[in-house]
This record gives structure tokens, sequence and C-alpha cells, in this order.
């Protein structure tokens, strides 16, 4: 009995610390998905944008518009009736006596109806779609890479924000020590009590500053998760700020990539194509309409004069048109359609000039942000040493509380600058990316995932 009683407890031991390990793994497993990185924050935009989903609805309607420029491919089938009744009374017509004045015909039809010849104008329609199918998923890119851009230099503008608040709270626990030590000073007589006011003053500045920053962190993450459509966000990862991972390709390098990849060369490309098969309709006006018709007809004529039986036969009717002259109508539609050609190939011509501009803009300001980081890391390691230096002589009654006060303020300021340079850099380098479209090769990744 006590063996089934042991391992009783055993197993319901077992079974509790079972269900605490899985109660904390999932409570990790919750807290790191909480945690975003910039390729999350993505992913979530690409999901949950309502823009986005508005515009692939868009490109649905597309691909319907497709499937209905090819029905004029196929034949239609179409049923018809007839039915009318006229009263010869008053015309001058001689009728049998004691006849009926009422004549009519009851016709019911159904009809196979085919397009034969038309210019070339149901293909010409069938390739525009396609073409406006493929502006209008580019657009989606482009659309993704507004809301992507947005989205990453909102992320950046908040990990500026906790970055610049790790200075000021390293700050402030360096003020606390030095008021510590002047306080005990002050009470040995080695200090007056306008050094501890000032060191005072000093601390609640950066506190006050602090207390700034938190509240504009909130607004960005109010702002994110609006633009995310997502609540579920608590914290962002850490960046890297290792100096030896910033780095830049050759800049011809990037001018090819943006050639290759950006949408909205893309776009114009394919509107160029639609232009061009939109006019190719236009043109099937210059050229004549054939069609034919096969009809099983079922009908029955009334009145004396004919005999009223029903009776069914077929008929085969053949419709040749073409319109000769119509003021030159069509080929006005066709010289418009030209010039709207003209257009894009001059909007194409500006957006290559504009990307190249973006490019190297983001470009050298890369290079500089490159070079700030580099030096101002050298700037605050001896900032770092300057301070460290002037607390022991500070300590040994070698340097006054200015001094020290002065060599704090500088840390904190070279501090706070190597991290506006890095968040400088992320930017630009978003920019870059954007610039040469490199971010929709970011999206594949991130949909992929």
């Amino acid at each position: 009995m006590r063996k089934n009683i042991t391992a009783f407890k055993f197993k319901w031991q077992s079974m509790i610390l079972f269900l605490t390990i899985l109660f904390f793994s999932h409570s990790n497993i919750l807290s790191a998905q909480d945690v975003l990185d910039l390729k999350r924050a993505w992913t979530i935009t690409l999901k949950n944008n309502f823009t986005l989903q508005q515009q692939e609805l868009t490109i649905q309607k597309a691909r319907e518009e497709i499937s209905i420029q090819r029905t004029d491919y196929y034949p239609s089938l179409s049923t018809s009736a007839l039915l009318t009744r006229a009263d010869f009374d008053k015309f001058p017509v001689n009728l049998p006596p004691n006849s009926s004045t009422m004549v009519g015909i009851d016709l019911f039809s159904l009809s196979l109806n085919q397009q034969i010849f038309s210019g070339f104008r149901t293909k010409n329609l069938v390739q525009s779609a396609h073409e406006k199918l493929a502006a209008q998923e580019i657009q989606k890119t482009i659309i993704q890479n507004t809301l992507l851009i947005e989205v990453g230099k909102l992320y950046y503008d908040i990990q500026e924000n906790s970055l610049h608040q790790a200075v000021l709270k390293s700050s402030i626990e360096r003020i606390t020590n030095q008021l510590m030590r002047v306080r005990n000073l002050y009470i040995s007589d080695q200090a007056t009590p306008f050094d501890t006011l000032e060191i005072a003053t000093r601390k609640l500045q950066v506190e006050n500053q602090l207390a700034i920053l938190e509240d504009n962190r909130g607004i960005l993450f109010s702002n994110l998760k609006y633009l995310l459509n997502e609540e579920k966000i608590a914290s962002l990862a850490p960046l890297s700020l290792a100096p030896e991972n910033f780095f830049l390709d050759d800049l011809n390098q990037y001018f090819l990539t943006a050639m290759a990849f950006r949408p909205e060369l893309k776009s114009i490309s394919a509107q160029k194509r639609a232009q061009t098969a939109y006019s190719d309709v236009l043109k099937s006006g210059y050229y004549p309409n054939l069609s034919a018709s096969l009809a099983y007809n079922y009908l029955k004529p009334t009145g004396d004069l004919l005999k009223s039986e029903w009776t069914n036969f077929y008929s085969l009717m053949v419709n040749f048109q073409w319109e000769l002259w119509n003021w030159r109508r069509d080929a006005k539609k066709v010289q418009q359609a030209q010039l709207d050609f003209q257009q894009l190939d001059l909007q194409e011509s500006q957006l290559v000039a504009d990307i190249r501009h973006q490019i190297k803009v983001a470009y050298y300001n890369l290079q500089s942000a490159q070079k700030k980081i580099i030096l101002q890391h050298k700037l605050t390691d001896q900032e770092k040493e300057r301070f460290r230096i002037t607390e022991q002589r500070y300590e040994q009654g070698l340097a006054t509380f200015l001094d020290l006060n002065s060599a704090e303020l500088s840390l904190t300021e070279a501090e706070t600058e190597l991290h506006e340079y890095y968040i400088t850099w992320y930017k630009n380098k978003l920019q870059l990316d954007y610039a040469c479209g490199a971010i929709s090769q970011n999206n594949e990744e991130v949909s992929n995932e």
C-alpha cells in the first residue's frame, strides 16, 4: 500500500514539474515573440496592413478582367422570342371575305454566335489586361516598399530613443555617485554647499531629459503599433553597434541593382507594354469585323391567311462590317495613345535621374556616417578614460568639482552623439536599400518566413 502511495506521489510530483516547465517555456516563447526586430515588424506589416489588403483585391479584379476579355474568343449562346400581331383592316390589301384581319408570327430562336475576325482586337485586349495585372502587382510592391521604409524609420527612431535613455541612465548613475562623494566631503568640511547643489541640479536636469524621452518613446511605440496594426508589442530587439559591420559596396553596383529591381521602373515598363497593346486595340478599327451566327428557330404564323402550325428550321448568318470613313476618329485616338507612350518615356527618364540622385545622397550620407562612427568611437573611448582619470584625481584632491562635472558631461555627450551616428547609418542604409530596390528582395525573404 505504501509503495502505491509513494508511486502515486512521485507521478503527481513529476506531473507538476512537467506542467511548471511547460508553463515557463510557453511564457518564454510568448515573451520572445513580443520582442520585435525589424524583419518581424516587416512581416507583421505585410500581414496586417489594410492598404495592402485593398491592393490585393485590386489585383484579383485585374485577374478577372483577363478572364472577361478572353470570353470573346469563344462562341456565345443566346435565346430570343418574338410575338407579333398586325391588323390589315386599314391596309390597302384585298382580303378574302369573312377572314380575320389580324395576322401574326410567334417565333422562338436559339442562336450560337461567334466572332471570326475583329482586327486582332480581342488578342490585344487580353494582352492589355495582362499588362495591367502586372502593373497592379508591381504597384503592390511599391506600396510595400513605402510602408516598410516608414516602419523602418520609426523602428530606428525608437531604437535611438532607447539608446539615448541608456546613456542618460548611465549618466544619472555617475552623477549619483558624484553626489554621494561630494556630500561625504561636505560633511567632512572638504566641499561647499554649492558643490552639492550644482550636482543635484545637474542630476535633476538629466532626469528631466530622461522623463521626456520616456514620454516620447510611448508616443513612438503607439505610432508603430498603429502602423503595424498590432497591439502585442512589448519591446525591441537591441541593435548591433559593432563598427566593423558597417561597410559599403561600390556606388555603381547600387546603380545596377536599382535598374534591375526598382519596382517603379518595372511599373513604367508594364504601363508602356499596356499602352502598346491599347494602341493596337485602337488600330483594330482600321480592319473589318466578321462574325457568324447559327440559329435554331421554332415558328408559328397566326391568322386566316397563313397556316397556323408550328414549324422549325435552321438559319446561318454571316455578318461583314467595315467602317470606311469616320473623319479620322480612330487615327486620332491612336495618335493620343502614342503621345501617352511618349509621356511614359519622359517619366521613365525622370525616374532614372531621381533614382540615381537618391542613391548618391544616401551613399554619401553613409560614407559620412561611417567616418563619424569611427572617429566618435575613438572620442568616446578617450572621454571614458578622461572621466576615469579625472575621477581618480578628484578623489586625490588634484582636480576640482568643475573638472569632474565637465568630464562627465563630455562623456554623456560623446556617447549620445555616437548613438546618433549609428542610427543615422541605419536610416541612410534603409534609404539606400529603398532607392535601389533591395527592400523588395527583403520582402520576399520575410514573406517566405
